[in-house]
């Protein structure tokens, strides 16, 4: 009985120190884990700062060789002005929507109003434009108005005239210059 005592005991001493083995290796595993998770992390954040130098070199040597690139980089260089000029574009479109313009000195926005621009000076050549397209506007609509008041009230009038009675100011045309009408516009039909 003694010696089943001893082998319950050495199994149970062996039993436990699998499990204070597993237990360390579990905690080992984790801590590798972290540390593997914390080093991808530092190199994640390498690799973005590196990006970032590389966009600055790109913009700098962009800016310094715009007017002669390298052979290799005259295709790049195309695309990128390219772009440039299209950002200029709708950064125009976009002003315009705003009752603003870009100032040519400095790309900032101005708005209509303002005489200058706010950021370097520059005088801003589309001041007082927006009051003028402003009040043609307004004329173009009030004479569509009065077009559309004419028309009704000519309706009207149609409606009240009695049948077959209708007032004119035309003169009548004889039929000699109708044909001398008609002579005129073919002759300058075949000029042309």
């Amino acid at each position: 009985m003694e010696e089943n005592k001893m082998d319950f005991r050495d199994q149970f001493r062996k039993m436990s120190d699998d499990v204070g083995k597993m237990a360390r290796e579990v905690a080992d595993t984790s801590k590798k884990a972290t540390a593997r998770a914390r080093v991808r992390r530092m190199i994640n954040s390498c690799n973005e700062s590196l990006q970032t130098i590389y966009q600055e070199i790109g913009s700098r040597y962009y800016v310094e060789n715009q007017c002669q690139p390298e052979e290799q980089y005259e295709g790049l260089f195309q695309q990128a002005s390219d772009l440039i000029a299209q950002i200029d574009v709708l950064k125009s479109e976009l002003a315009g929507l705003d009752n603003a313009s870009i100032c040519p000195e400095c790309g900032s926005k101005v708005n209509d109003g303002q005489k200058f621009c706010p950021e370097c000076g520059h005088k801003n050549e589309s001041y007082g434009k927006w009051k003028a397209e402003a009040e043609a506007a307004e004329a173009a609509r009030r004479a569509a108005r009065e077009a559309e008041q004419a028309e009704r009230e000519a309706r009207k009038s149609a409606q009240a005239a009695p049948a077959g009675v209708y007032e004119t100011t035309a003169e009548p045309v004889s039929s000699e210059e109708t044909d001398a009408a008609a002579e005129s516009a073919e002759t300058e039909d075949t000029a042309q």
